[in-house]
């Protein structure tokens, strides 16, 4: 797939099969991750931590901890990718960990996986204190956004519309 068609095909979904993705699928997506852009070039100030969550019981705990009784906020999906990162000298953490997002997506969608960027789920370390020791997620680094990554059987999402109309040209 090339670059492009990457783009315009990936899409969010809710709705994820029980088809766990293979380790071969999510070793190509750690990389693509890890070659993601980053602010001061990834060194001493900058940096990123991906923590790959598949084990079921996790998963169902940190659904249950961001639903509050709700919806699962993760759509059944078999994979979490949380993407945290310290507060760094530039002050753009957050948009390290969107840039780095997006790669992933991307990757995702080329790989012909199914995937959603979410920062609800981050909810659940609020309602559940002893999670982020739990992950393993680095002293001073926040969970900012996640990427769950899987399979869908929803046809509705391989439907979908563009606009081109939200463009201002000023020549």
């Amino acid at each position: 797939m090339q670059t492009f068609e990457a783009i315009i095909n990936r899409k969010g979904v809710r709705s994820f099969t029980d088809q766990q993705i293979t380790d071969e699928q999510l070793k190509k997506l750690i990389h693509a991750a890890n070659a993601a852009p980053i602010s001061g070039g990834g060194f001493t100030n900058s940096a990123r931590q991906l923590t790959i969550i598949q084990n079921e019981g996790m998963l169902n705990r940190i659904s249950k901890a961001a639903s509050r009784g709700g919806n699962d906020p993760l759509y059944g999906a078999k994979t979490l990718i949380v993407i945290s990162a310290p507060e760094n000298t530039y002050h753009v953490e957050q948009l390290d960990v969107g840039i780095l997002a997006q790669t992933i997506l991307l990757a995702a969608t080329d790989l012909g996986l199914n995937s959603l960027v979410m920062s609800s789920f981050t909810q659940a370390f609020k309602e559940d204190t002893e999670l982020l020791s739990t992950l393993n997620i680095p002293n001073r680094y926040t969970p900012y956004i996640g990427v769950v990554v899987g399979y869908t059987d929803d046809e509705a999402v391989k439907i979908r519309e563009y606009r081109d109309d939200n463009v201002n040209y000023i020549r």
